[in-house]
This record gives C-alpha cells, structure tokens and sequence, in this order.
C-alpha cells in the first residue's frame, strides 16, 4: 500500500470519518514512516489553526451567522 493511501485514510479520521483501515494499521506505519509521521503532524496543526480561526475573530461572527441561517433553512435538495 502507498502511502498516499494511508494518507488518505488519516485524513479521514481526523475528520472523524470512517478510515476505510483499522486504526492498528494505521497507526503501525506512522509509527514506521517518518513522511506520514511529519505529514500527519502537519495535519493536525492546520486543523487546530482552522479550528481556533473559525470560532475566534471577526469570521466567528460570519461562521456562526452562516451556520444559523443554514440550520434555520434546514436540509435542501437538488429540485431547490
């Protein structure tokens, strides 16, 4: 397997989506690959900088009126 496959795969759990490999799995190369090690920490920095951008400064008040205006308009399907 590629590592751009276990890449993917980490990329989803960090989502909190399903991997599509057992954790063991992935965790085992990470463990054994220092590229995806780096890559992955990498990955959850950016998250984290997202994450705290999103609910702090001027776009937390564009991100939470958006949110509620979607939550108010509820789920939209493709005829709409």
């Amino acid at each position: 397997m590629r590592c751009a496959q276990f890449r993917t795969a980490l990329s989803a759990r960090l989502d909190g989506e399903p991997a599509g490999l057992p954790d063991g799995r992935l965790d085992k190369h990470v463990a054994r690959c220092a590229g995806c090690r780096d890559w992955l920490e990498r990955a959850e920095r950016l998250r984290g900088r997202v994450g705290v951008a999103a609910t702090d400064g001027p776009s937390a008040d564009w991100t939470a009126g958006l949110l509620t205006r979607l939550e108010d308009e509820g789920p939209r399907g493709p005829e709409q």
